[in-house]
């Protein structure tokens, strides 16, 4: 798989937001640098090599009328979305090596190279090339000094009948239902009933949208320091089922002597 193209830096959809605002408010560099009392190339120079200081953009931000916490929004809208799903062969190159999956994991969740080193104690013979692995299939871009930049979205939906889902069901699915829900911050609910089409399509609406606040939440707080986050699993399900469990428990005669008695009523 060819890697794609690294790309472009944060500060170079910042330098074309507000090039783009200069442009719309009919301001040329000669009005910024008269503005701002330096020469015309300082300002050229300045631009085409994105030397900035913070000072001088709140300079020009003032200059151009608008607020720089706007002007960040305009550059964020300027990327390009990354991509929430993987291809058919980045899920399975995951699947077949545990520990890129795991790195990837804690990509998305905003770790750095030292925190995965120093906190689950991985010596770097084993790391490196499992984030190599990342940037060969196109998730990761591993920078000078072991630095990791996402080449996803924090937030990936993994494919029904995909690789991972498969992996999901034959590994995940199993683990994550031997933890104790009765421990504290656990939630543990369940419930049963008949639903009509409209209502049921109304649930998967709900629960499609609670993932989506979760992942928002997910990638929000990546940032935060590690003491003050808990890692979490949350796992949903629903199917539709051929009858209501406590009557095929009754109908098996799993509550004894009382099952047979209710069998006889209803026969």
């Amino acid at each position: 798989m060819t890697a794609p193209a690294p790309p472009l830096t944060q500060s170079v959809y910042l330098v074309e937001a507000l090039k783009r605002v200069l442009k719309e408010r009919g301001m040329t560099y000669a009005d910024v640098a008269g503005a701002l009392g330096i020469s015309h190339a300082s300002v050229r120079r300045i631009f085409a090599q994105r030397s900035f200081t913070l000072a001088r953009i709140d300079e020009i931000c003032e200059l151009v009328g608008v607020d720089f916490l706007a002007l960040a929004r305009m550059a964020g809208d300027m990327r390009p979305a990354m991509p929430t799903t993987l291809t058919d062969a980045q899920e399975q190159a995951l699947v077949d090596d545990p520990l890129a999956l795991f790195c990837f994991h804690l990509a998305t969740d905003g770790w750095t190279v030292e925190r995965i080193e120093r906190d689950y104690a991985i010596d770097q013979t084993l790391l490196i090339p499992a984030l190599m692995k990342l940037e060969r299939i196109g998730l990761i871009q591993l920078l000078p000094g072991n630095v990791m930049r996402l080449m996803t979205a924090r937030s990936i939906s993994w494919r029904r009948g995909g690789p991972m889902r498969r992996f999901f069901d034959r590994r995940v699915k199993e683990e994550f239902l031997q933890y104790d829900f009765s421990a504290k911050g656990s939630i543990w609910e369940f419930e049963i009933g008949e639903l009509s089409d409209a209502s049921r399509i109304l649930l998967e609406r709900r629960l499609a949208s609670l993932f989506r606040e979760v992942r928002d939440l997910i990638a929000r707080d990546a940032l935060l320091p590690p003491a003050v986050k808990t890692n979490i699993g949350l796992l949903i399900a629903s199917t539709p089922i051929p009858l209501p469990m406590v009557a095929r428990d009754v109908t098996a005669g799993a509550f004894g002597p009382e099952s047979r008695e209710i069998r006889s009523l209803k026969d």
